[in-house]
């Protein structure tokens, strides 16, 4: 793509992306800069000086295409007259765009040959930018989205309307500490895990209200998300207590009593 920037052949998408990556990184713009500069010694290193002759036939083509154009008798195809040789019959809007594109090729391959392994190293070197890039903007955000959910989990817990009911461990399971957030107005209930087991692939964990004394379906939830803080949970109007046991996944009709892990008075 530089090679062909430089010539002047490349694309209009490969001219605005080239300049992108120049404008973004002095790696690029360095590369660009050695392929113009190398191309121009090799070009004049090649350089030979033509015959006199040549000189003079073509100000005379030229003065005569000046004269044939005020007369009125231009005719597109002149004859170039060289010693010893044939004449050939060269378009005069060609001829120049012909002796570009001949010095361009040449410029062209030798710098393929040159700066083929160079370019591939610039190349790397600029997709491994772009790609730590994408990766840092990934990451950011993630951590954004982090972010958003505990601010939006602090403003449920810190809402004046919002009851705080803490669920200790059972004596078969004593380090196990679980929350309950209660919206006794809008009758919304979220459950914060503090301390839980991670349950095995076939297991959840279902939370419980106890309601006239009977245990209600309040609904199972997933604790491997670690930035997930609070689980939305079944609405209820009345609770006595909350407890939460461990259940098959998709959770029980009843709770299994002997996998309860922690439980709190709602008052």
């Amino acid at each position: 793509m530089i090679e062909a920037y430089v010539s002047g052949l490349a694309t209009s998408n490969e001219i605005e992306e080239l300049e992108r990556g120049m404008a973004q990184y002095p790696e690029v713009r360095a590369a660009v800069d050695d392929c113009q500069l190398d191309m121009e010694q090799y070009v004049t290193l090649q350089a030979k000086t033509p015959k006199p002759e040549v000189k003079q036939n073509i100000l005379r083509i030229i003065a005569d295409e000046e004269t044939a154009k005020e007369n009125g008798t231009y005719v597109e195809e002149t004859a170039i007259a060289f010693p010893n040789e044939e004449k050939v019959y060269v378009s005069s809007a060609w001829r120049w765009i012909a002796a570009a594109v001949f010095v361009a090729l040449l410029g062209s391959l030798y710098m393929n040959y040159i700066y083929s392994g160079q370019i591939n190293d610039y190349k790397g070197r600029y997709e491994a930018l772009l790609s730590s890039q994408n990766s840092m903007a990934s990451e950011s955000n993630l951590y954004r989205t982090r972010l958003e959910q505990m601010e939006a989990s602090m403003n449920i817990v810190k809402s004046p309307s919002m009851k705080a009911v803490k669920m200790s461990g059972t004596k078969p399971f004593p380090t196990a500490l679980a929350t309950v957030y209660w919206n006794q107005q809008s009758k919304e209930v979220f459950v914060m895990v503090n301390n839980l087991p991670e349950p095995a692939a076939d297991k959840q964990y279902q939370l419980w209200a106890i309601v006239g004394g009977k245990p209600v379906d309040m609904g199972v939830f997933e604790t491997g998300n670690k930035d997930e803080l609070l689980h939305k949970m079944k609405s209820i109007d009345n609770a006595e207590m909350f407890a939460i046991t461990l259940e098959n996944k998709g959770g029980s009709p009843s709770p299994t009593l002997d996998q309860m892990y922690v439980a709190g008075k709602a008052s």
